[in-house]
């Protein structure tokens, strides 16, 4: 009888098929692991090594105000109309003291009397953007106040509202009744919280009958009051929401990187310190064909002279 165990077959493993192709395939991972590896270091280096003031190598540029430890950017807010060149109504220079966490805003008039770079002629300051854009507006202050701009901001009104409707509108007093209907101006005195439209018409009221100096009084007691918004912690929340608003509504030449480690510098708010000033000068309607402002160089030098005197320290 036949028996019943089971046979065993032996078959010979399975060779696999050698692809000729593999080394081929790794040295291609291997060149793109490479590459990645180098871009994300170069990215770090710009990121992190990089100063945050940039070196101006411009031979056109020999600012007699300069510091290492001072960064400068032009904010402007853009009045922009139908059929209207886009004018610079508000111009505003940060210069940030990153030793010692200082902010100074200088404010500009929009009427002050300077030579427009280029052009052999002197007008109203906020002229410059209306004939030649960000560029030149930017070259006409780096003229007026002899320092280097590092990076620029601009935002039109529209994003300005947005940003303060973001932040949930800030509380402000307001000095007295203001109403001009041709620009949907319409505010009562007192302390109230002011959304982004109303927060706009505070900062744009011209009708007090100082005209411009008055309005930069109220800008600089905004910019104040939106500092000490900023402070509190239920704005980290709103930061996306924020962030994702002024890269739509705001151009600027200052790349992420810089935005980032500048943010760091500053995450200690509550250790910072905010001067606001205006250009000294006086009003002038009668010898210059126009109502300017006429800068007070004397003042004007000794002010920029403390803040980079203090950026060296």
């Amino acid at each position: 009888m036949e028996s019943n165990t089971e046979k065993n077959f032996d078959f010979p493993p399975l060779e696999r098929k050698k692809r000729k192709d593999a080394p081929y395939v790794k040295i291609v991972l291997i060149l793109v692991l490479f590459l990645l590896c180098g871009y994300l270091g170069y990215w770090l280096a710009q990121a992190f090594l990089d100063p945050l003031v940039p070196v101006t190598n411009d031979p056109d540029i020999d600012p007699a105000y300069v510091s290492s430890n001072v960064l400068n950017i032009l904010l402007m807010g853009i009045d922009q109309r139908e059929n209207e060149p886009a004018r610079a109504d508000t111009i505003i220079l940060a210069s940030i003291d990153l030793r010692n966490k200082e902010v100074y805003l200088l404010s500009i008039p929009r009427d002050t009397r300077v030579e427009i770079p280029g052009k052999g002629i002197s007008r109203k300051i906020n002229y410059a953007h209306a004939v030649g854009g960000t560029e030149l507006a930017v070259q006409t202050v780096e003229k007026f106040l002899n320092v280097p701009v590092h990076y620029y901001i601009e935002t039109n009104f529209e994003g300005f509202a947005k940003c303060i409707d973001i932040l949930g509108g800030i509380t402000i007093n307001v000095e007295e009744k203001m109403y001009f209907p041709e620009e949907n101006i319409d505010l009562k005195a007192g302390l109230q919280k002011l959304d982004g439209a109303d927060a706009l018409s505070y900062v744009r009221w011209r009708s007090d009958g100082r005209g411009d100096i008055g309005r930069i009084e109220r800008q600089q007691k905004f910019f104040k009051a939106l500092t000490d918004q900023a402070m509190r912690l239920s704005t980290v929340w709103k930061l996306p929401e924020l962030l994702n608003e002024l890269n739509t509504q705001v151009q600027t030449d200052m790349k992420v990187s810089k935005m980032l480690a500048l943010a760091g510098k500053f995450r200690d708010l509550e250790g910072m310190k905010l001067t606001t000033e205006m250009a000294p000068g006086v009003p002038d309607d009668i010898n210059y064909g126009g109502s300017y402002w006429i800068a007070d160089q004397d003042k004007l030098d000794k002010m920029l002279k403390n803040v980079y005197a203090d950026g060296n320290n």
